[in-house]
Parts: C-alpha cells; sequence; structure tokens
C-alpha cells in the first residue's frame, strides 16, 4: 500500500489540481509521458542583455534631445542671457541680425547705432526673439534688428485688411456704410472695430465679404512678399513700409488715410509702444498670440517715424514689461 501511495503523490506533480484526477478513468492513472499532456513549466524572466540596455539608453537620450530642441524653437531659439542660436543648413551660427540704411548723415548713423545697442541691451537676458524696425519718414532712412526675420503677425495682419477695404470703396467695390448680408455693422463700423478693439468678428466678417485671394492681392501689391494672411505671417520691415506707403498717400487717397490712421488712435490697446511715448500721438496696432507679443505704428514727433516691435517664443509678461521701455528708449533717441 505504501507504494501505491507513493505512486500517488507522484501524480500529483502532474495535474494541477485534485478534480483532474477524478475525470481520468483508474485504468488511466499512470504518468503521462507525452510531452504535449506534461505540465508546461514557466521560464524565470531572463535579464536584459546588451543590446536591450542600448536601446533604452537611445530611445532615453532621443527624448531630451527632442524635448530640448522643441523647448528651444518655441522660445525663439534663445536662452535669456545668451545669443540666439540662427539654425541654418548645413551649419549653426551664434549671431544677432542688425541692419543700417542710412545715407551719408552722421548724426542719423550714430542714431540708429545707439538704437541698435540699446534694444539689444535690453533684450538679451530675455527669452525669445525681439525684432526691431524703424523708419523715417522724413528721410525715409531706416536700420533694424532682425527686421526680415519672418514672425507670426497676430492681429497686425488686420492691417492689410483694413487697407483692402478701402481701396475697394475708393475702386467702387463697395460701399462703406453698406451692411454686410448677414450682419448688423457697416464695412466703416467692422474697420473701425477692427483699429480700435481689434474686433476678431469683425476681421472674420471683412475676411469672408473680400475674400482671401482680393486681400492676397492687394499683399502683393503693396510689396509684401513676405506677409500671408493664411499663415498669418509677415515681418517688420514690411509692417513699417506699409505704414510708410499708407503715410505717404500710395495706398489710399488722403480721407481713407485719415480714416484708417484715425482708428488706429486711442485704442484699447495703449500699454505697450503708446505707453513708453506718452507725449506725441501714436497711430498703432497691437497684436498678441502665445508667446507672441507685437506693437507697431508711426509716432507723431516732430519728425515722424514708424516704430515697429515683433517677438517670437517670449514670455508674455516679459514682453508686456519691455516694450513700453524699448519704446521710449527709441523714442528718446530718436529726438535728439
Amino acid at each position: 500500500m505504501s507504494i501505491f501511495r507513493r505512486r500517488d503523490n507522484d501524480y500529483d506533480d502532474d495535474y494541477d489540481k485534485e478534480e483532474d484526477l477524478e475525470e481520468v478513468p483508474r485504468y488511466r492513472r499512470i504518468r503521462d509521458l507525452k510531452p504535449e499532456n506534461k505540465r508546461k513549466r514557466k521560464e524565470p524572466p531572463r535579464p536584459w542583455g546588451k543590446k536591450e540596455r542600448l536601446l533604452i539608453l537611445f530611445l532615453f537620450l532621443a527624448t531630451i534631445i527632442t524635448s530640448a530642441v522643441l523647448a528651444l524653437q518655441a522660445r525663439g531659439w534663445k536662452l535669456p542671457n545668451l545669443p540666439r542660436l540662427k539654425v541654418s543648413i548645413p551649419s549653426f551660427n551664434f549671431f544677432g541680425e542688425e541692419t543700417i540704411v542710412i545715407g551719408e548723415d552722421s548724426e542719423a548713423r550714430r542714431k540708429a547705432r545707439k538704437a541698435e545697442e540699446f534694444f539689444n541691451e535690453k533684450t538679451k537676458a530675455l527669452s525669445g526673439v525681439y525684432s526691431l524696425y524703424v523708419l523715417r519718414l522724413g528721410d525715409v532712412s531706416s536700420y533694424g534688428v532682425n527686421e526680415d526675420k519672418i514672425l507670426q503677425a497676430a492681429s497686425l495682419i488686420k492691417l492689410p485688411v483694413i487697407a483692402a477695404v478701402y481701396m475697394e470703396a475708393e475702386a467702387g467695390n463697395l460701399d462703406l456704410d453698406k451692411v454686410p448680408s448677414g450682419q448688423k455693422r457697416t464695412y466703416r463700423e467692422l474697420v473701425l472695430a477692427m483699429g480700435k478693439s481689434s474686433d476678431n468678428e469683425a476681421f472674420r466678417i471683412v475676411r469672408n465679404s473680400l475674400g482671401d485671394a482680393k486681400i492676397s492681392e492687394v499683399t502683393t501689391k503693396l510689396g509684401m512678399e513676405n506677409t500671408s494672411l493664411t499663415e498669418n505671417e509677415t515681418t517688420p520691415k514690411e509692417i513699417g513700409m506699409f505704414f510708410k506707403k499708407l503715410w505717404k498717400g500710395e495706398i489710399v487717397a488722403p480721407e481713407s488715410r485719415e480714416a484708417i490712421l484715425n482708428s488706429l488712435t486711442d485704442t484699447i490697446y495703449e500699454d505697450w509702444i503708446a505707453a513708453g511715448i506718452n507725449d506725441v500721438r501714436v497711430a498703432h496696432k497691437y497684436g498678441r498670440e502665445v508667446h507672441v507679443v507685437n506693437d507697431a505704428g508711426i509716432v507723431y514727433a516732430d519728425v515722424p517715424f514708424v516704430l515697429v516691435i515683433m517677438s517670437e517664443g517670449v514670455v508674455e509678461k516679459e514682453a508686456d514689461k519691455i516694450i513700453p521701455e524699448l519704446a521710449a528708449g527709441i523714442y528718446g533717441i530718436e529726438k535728439q
């Protein structure tokens, strides 16, 4: 009997549960030596080999590098107290882009250099990239920092749209006192709202009425080759040239020009350029998006000039503080 008991114990090694034994006929209660009928043993987990460890290391480093690149890109390839990293193919260059286009007037050149140095000194410790363009409306001399850089326009893109409305009205294709179909405000009121309060709903209505093709035709006519309505992009220089042409009467008739400039004066956004220049009139357009703060317009100084300040990848609170200081500094240099 003891022999049979030992054999019964052996059966337990081949079955998971006692019930399994009861289901098998007595005459089959012998060890089944067929491999497919034996209980499968669980293999212990194998430790990672060299290939697995290298793969994990590669993925970890790739994640870090990708995160760093995306963070730098969001800040316009610039960190506080460091020069902007300009990414180009095939090399990387660290420098600031400055341009001065001035004739033989040494005093004008001195002011331009001083203004650029002031601008760079004030913005070098800030996140993101700041761009400057100044155009003197007397002799049409100009200077800037990163003024040809394509940036997000934000609400500055409304400027050529406002101009397009008046251009269409002067061409007889649009009645400023007419209410667009399904709307409550006239074109004149819509344009005024776009200037005074940067009304996005008014912008949408006017854009739909004119059509993107007509607006793009206007930007091309004005020489704004890098300005895109669909991409919401422009450059500081092209915005500056827009204001120059508007001032010179090269876009619309004097009456329309004054209507546009009046809509851009005493707006609800007076805490940026206008805050730094509070003793003279400033007709300007303000724009803001995530990590973008822009302001641009005409400063009615004794010698009027266009001032454009744009940015990308910035900390908005920093930009809100520095733009009035930049405007005040440039204005002080220009009126010397």
